[in-house]
């Protein structure tokens, strides 16, 4: 045990020196980012009774022709007899106005280790795989405005692909959790045309709680606040908000901005209000939230997002005495 906490200390240590190390490019932004956690840190994977299964698509300023759509399959388990957890997840992005697509498989370990009676440390790793394609015949370049001819750009193929990792890690307890993690550690090459763009790491540190005035595990009412601060390249993001439960309905409050910030135009950095509604029937929950727009784009139509879980949240496994805590990220 010893050994193991020592690990620990080193990884955090060194977990936290990369973290100023910042790039350019950004990855895709969830609203509901507590519904696929292992999405923003790989240590969430298995930190659930039995396991969970979300899908989630997002529509990010839809009065605008043909809008960003991100969709998510995510699904993770905890391998309780191994302290250990596995996670999956499918994640694609489409910008239809330039047909560009780019979707990518993810797979995550993470390792528990219970420090004290009540507080739990897990560690995560994850591997990906991921294609960018493009139709490049959808574009118009200035050289083609100019002559009428086909352009003379060094268009060199339409596809690429790319491995990809990431680590990270999640304190919790049963009411609280504090987080964070590192993507794209090794800062792949990610541009489709003969350039060396490559594809920026993205820090995030989330901490959140969950506190239950209800005494019957079956009857959820509680209250969830949340905070995620993520940063890539020039651009950082801060949200905050709660949900609360009282089941089956599901309510939240929730806003994205850093308002005493001002972002790469000068503006005050402050995206969105979103608004959160949904509900639990039995081991499914269903949620939709909509971004109301509250910086210069704010007739873009804001951004709509659904989400679908299935979550049973007993293990039977508690009855044999268990070393497992729940982690408390609202579901």
């Amino acid at each position: 045990m010893k050994k193991r906490k020592t690990f620990i200390i080193n990884y955090l240590l060194l977990l936290f020196f990369l973290l100023p190390l910042w790039g350019y490019s950004q990855d895709a932004n969830f609203t509901q980012f507590y519904a696929s956690p292992t999405y923003m840190n790989p240590a969430f994977a298995g930190a659930i009774p039995q396991y969970r299964a979300t899908v989630q698509y997002r529509n990010q300023y839809p009065s605008i022709p043909n809008s960003y759509e991100t969709n998510l399959f995510s699904f993770d388990y905890n391998w309780d007899d191994y302290d250990s957890g596995l996670g999956a997840m499918i994640l694609q992005d489409r910008l239809s106005s330039f047909s560009m697509t780019s979707t990518s498989l993810l797979l995550a370990y993470s390792y528990q280790v219970k420090i004290t009676k009540k507080w739990v440390v897990r560690l995560g790793l994850q591997g990906a795989y991921t294609t960018r394609t493009t139709d490049f015949s959808r574009l118009v370049f200035q050289d083609q405005i100019n002559s009428g001819n086909p352009t003379r750009e060094n268009l060199v193929g339409n596809f690429i692909h790319y491995p990809d990792f990431s680590t990270g890690f999640l304190v919790y307890n049963k009411t609280f959790w504090l987080g964070a993690g590192i993507h794209h550690l090794t800062r792949p090459y990610q541009s489709i045309v003969n350039t060396s763009e490559r594809l920026a790491m993205r820090q995030t540190v989330q901490a959140g709680a969950k506190f239950s005035f209800s005494k019957d595990w079956d009857k959820d009412i509680s209250l969830a606040p949340a905070i995620l601060y993520q940063r890539q390249a020039p651009f950082d993001q801060l949200d905050l908000g709660v949900n609360f439960f009282y089941e089956p309905l599901i309510l939240g409050l929730w806003y994205r901005g850093i308002p005493i910030q001002k972002n790469v135009a000068g503006r005050i950095n402050q995206d969105a209000i979103a608004g959160l509604a949904g509900f639990r029937y039995k081991n499914w929950i269903f949620t939709y939230s909509y971004d109301a727009t509250i910086s210069s784009l704010n007739r873009s139509g804001g951004a709509h997002e659904v989400s679908l879980t299935l979550a049973p949240r007993y293990d039977k496994r508690n009855k044999r005495g268990s070393r497992h805590i729940d982690c408390p990220v609202f579901f």
